[in-house]
């Protein structure tokens, strides 16, 4: 004990300068939103192959759980694919509906041509935070399998993130659980009232609705999906339920302030799949349009 005493008084200078360092990188990284992100992507870079591995050995003494997981997927997937293929379709100066295949190319009756919108990539979750103000997570999948910035991440009970920076091999993903998510979600009981839904910190479970007009009478348990206002995320994904009574918003009382329960818990998010808009580019080329034109 008295030669680490006499080790710790020859060398304290240096000690300290080193807890010093440490104290300061840390507050930088924690407290600047930039830093972190930097942080963030050097870490998923050097340390997403060991995070993949040490994934892959819990995966194998879990495969029951997961094979038991997949099968439900599979049944749910079913299930929408089915659904898919008769949408009720108004023909024009008739009085009736007919049903038509949605996933067909085109339709000799309504000379409509059926594209997709959206296209996924599967990918595994191999570095999670909940505990932070601004929190991340890191994808086993990059830019060599077609992950792009601002591809939106979804599980399949609901919400995760957005892609915000792409290596080769992975992709560092912004929470919703973060303070700058910002995810356009609806109401469907509610003729599809929508607002911005982003997380004011504390709950990892609970997220808070905003700028949904007064006159609506929001109930609890009410489901809440994605609105498809956003060129991320595709409409009707499910995000969770509204959580207790509504109230007014203090910073705008003509709209409202509702609490909403997530489906996926951010703390056990595992498989995701991310998804692209294919049109996405599209849109951007004509939002820039208007943005020229108004200026």
């Amino acid at each position: 004990m008295g030669k680490l005493l006499e080790l710790l008084l020859r060398n304290g200078g240096f000690v300290t300068f080193l807890v010093v360092e440490v104290i300061c990188f840390a507050m930088m990284v924690n407290f600047n939103t930039r830093q972190g992100e930097i942080w963030a992507n050097t870490t998923g870079i050097f340390g997403g192959r060991a995070l993949e591995k040490r994934q892959m050995a819990s995966d194998y003494f879990n495969l029951y759980e997961r094979a038991d997981s997949l099968a439900h997927l599979v049944d749910s997937l079913q299930l929408r694919l089915s659904n898919a293929r008769q949408v009720q379709v108004p023909i024009r100066d008739t009085f009736f509906l007919v049903s038509y295949d949605s996933l067909s190319r085109t339709d000799s009756i309504l000379r409509k041509t059926v594209r997709p919108q959206f296209q996924s990539v599967t990918a595994k979750v191999i570095k999670n935070s909940v505990s932070g103000a601004n929190n991340w997570l890191i994808i086993n999948r990059g830019s060599s399998d077609g992950v792009k910035t601002d591809m939106a991440v979804l599980s399949p009970v609901g919400i995760v993130g957005i892609v915000r920076h792409v290596s080769p091999h992975f992709s560092l993903v912004m929470s919703v659980l973060h303070q700058q998510a910002k995810i356009s979600a609806a109401l469907p009981q509610q003729k599809n009232a929508f607002g911005s839904l982003t997380w004011d910190g504390g709950d990892p479970t609970v997220m808070t609705l905003r700028y949904i007009p007064q006159h609506f009478v929001v109930k609890e348990n009410e489901p809440v999906v994605t609105s498809g206002y956003s060129l991320m995320f595709p409409a009707g994904h499910p995000v969770g339920k509204v959580y207790g009574s509504p109230k007014t918003d203090a910073e705008n009382p003509y709209f409202l302030e509702i609490k909403v329960k997530l489906h996926q818990d951010m703390t056990t998010v595992r498989d995701v799949s991310v998804v692209q808009n294919l049109f996405k580019a599209e849109t951007d080329s004509l939002q820039l349009k208007i943005k020229a034109n108004e200026q």
